[in-house]
């Protein structure tokens, strides 16, 4: 068995846990409304943010039963972000399907969204372990939801300008995607009663995996397969995002081809063929190697975080996630 079935495997069994769990419990009488908040549920997903809860806890749990509704509650927040983050990027296709805003409408995904947002810390609160515990996760909750706003909020600003540079792309990935990884293994770990050392090493963990991944993700926008993918490749360049690569192609390339890149991404409305043209000029630049070798890096150093925590199968659980999440497919 190869890396990746042994982690498809192992992510198939949490997810499947999970997904009962939030199946059986986002549901209600507003049909319309439960239906489009299940709608990316139903559609599936790696469900990688239940999976860290889950092993976190178990680097030192084993009941891990008891920690299905932490994870659901990760996996439902994250599932909202989605919902708000493809009406404002004004996506048609997520996980192989249409976007909610697109099957319901821009006010129902709005309401459906919202409703997932509460919904995660009513689904926390089911966890059959101690009060004080379940307050420290629901601020934990209610916290990354802050990061989530702001990163998200950067990422629309820098469409509009010339002069991001590498590091405000960094602290935007950080907030917008290695925060919820963060908070995801830190709330795992506060269920099974980690202490404050091992607590910082997993929000360290889960931080550098979560920005690993996105430039992994930004990656695979650009080389990716539609049909693995559940997405248009070339969406960012579509919606004009000033990613990893686009920063460092337009640092790398000649002046003639850097002005061609941005002036394309800068377009209100792109054709396919420019959207081409601009994957292509970022291929020449050498972003993707650097922004493999980059990912690479941080996932490195995500697994060194670890290392305070004894050898288990827990922990080997979540070093090959680090490993293959840099060099995944979709």
């Amino acid at each position: 068995m190869s890396q990746f079935e042994y982690m498809f495997s192992k992510l198939k069994e949490i997810a499947k846990k999970v997904d009962n769990f939030m199946i059986e419990n986002i549901t209600g009488k507003v049909k319309e409304l439960w239906e489009a908040s299940r709608h990316y549920i139903l559609a599936g997903g790696k469900r990688l943010r239940p999976f860290l809860v889950v092993k976190s806890y178990e680097l030192k749990k084993k009941d891990i039963d008891k920690v299905i509704p932490v994870a659901a509650a990760v996996e439902v927040l994250h599932t909202f972000t989605l919902i708000h983050d493809d009406i404002m990027d004004k996506d048609t296709l997520r996980r192989g399907v249409p976007t909610v805003h697109v099957k319901w409408g821009e006010a129902l995904a709005i309401l459906a969204g919202d409703l997932l947002f509460a919904m995660s810390f009513v689904l926390a609160n089911k966890a059959p372990i101690p009060e004080d515990i379940k307050a420290k996760i629901a601020y934990e909750l209610g916290k990354v939801c802050v990061d989530l706003a702001e990163g998200q909020t950067m990422d629309i600003s820098f469409e509009k300008r010339e002069d991001v540079t590498v590091e405000e792309y960094m602290e935007m990935i950080r907030l917008k995607t290695g925060a919820l990884f963060r908070t995801s293994a830190k709330v795992g770990g506060l269920a099974a009663g980690a202490d404050d050392n091992e607590l910082s090493k997993l929000e360290e963990y889960g931080e550098k995996l979560g920005i690993a991944f996105q430039i992994a993700d930004d990656i695979l926008g650009l080389v990716g397969e539609k049909d693995k993918l559940g997405k248009p490749v070339g969406s960012d360049i579509r919606e004009g995002k000033k990613t990893y690569l686009v920063l460092y192609a337009r640092e790398h390339l000649d002046t003639n081809d850097a002005k061609r890149l941005m002036t394309i991404l800068n377009k209100d409305k792109k054709s396919d063929m420019e959207i081409n043209e601009a994957i292509g000029l970022v291929k020449r630049s050498g972003a993707l190697d650097q922004a493999k070798t980059l990912a690479q890096s941080i996932a490195d150093d995500a697994i060194k975080a670890l290392n305070i925590f004894p050898e288990s199968d827990a922990r080997k659980d979540l070093e090959i996630l680090a490993r293959l999440a840099v060099k995944r497919t979709y």
